[in-house]
């Protein structure tokens, strides 16, 4: 059975093992390809990193990802179609963020005082279309819901879908669609 999530490494090893579990935790099958005690596995992973002894490396769909944050994995996952991590807050970036293939989706906002200012949002042209983008706002919109801050929409496509709803339109100080 071949998988499309293979993790090198060495199972003594404490970073292997922290992986593995992350893996488990999200309920994903992947091959475990123990280089210590696998030489076609040591060979594999000197093919695609250089050296059998760059552990622990994920490939994930014939992609290389060496020794990742689980942010970073969840990413990977998720882009590759193996893993949903959710709507994902990046307050560094002042972004809600989908991690997705082609491109991730994501809603920016600014702060305007103690007010936050959702200004764009931003989905794949190869998904545009399709109604992602207001399955996105909405679970944006969701999120926001019981936020004690004032939100404001700016982006004209957010007003839209903000409008859907009377409890988004009283959140978000907008009148009915007509």
């Amino acid at each position: 059975m071949t998988h499309d999530i293979t993790l090198f490494g060495e199972v003594r090893c404490h970073k292997t093992r922290f992986y593995q579990a992350a893996l488990e935790e999200r309920g994903l099958a992947y091959e475990m390809a123990e280089v210590d005690n696998d030489p076609v596995a040591a060979r594999r992973l000197e093919a695609l990193a250089g050296s059998a002894d760059k552990f622990p490396t994920f490939q994930i769909k014939a992609r290389k990802l060496r020794n990742p944050t689980l942010a970073d994995l969840d990413k990977a996952l998720a882009r590759a179609g193996l893993f949903d991590a959710g709507l994902v807050h990046d307050k560094k970036s002042q972004r809600f963020v989908r991690h997705m293939a082609p491109t991730d989706a994501f809603v920016s906002y600014t702060w305007q005082g103690d007010r936050m200012v959702l200004g764009h949002i931003e989905v794949s042209p190869v998904h545009r279309g399709s109604g992602l983008g207001a399955r996105f706002a909405s679970e944006v919109f969701e999120h926001l819901e019981n936020a004690e801050h004032e939100i404001r929409l700016t982006c004209p496509f957010l007003r839209c879908v903000g409008a859907t709803r009377e409890n988004w339109r009283n959140k978000f100080n907008l009148e009915a669609k007509k």
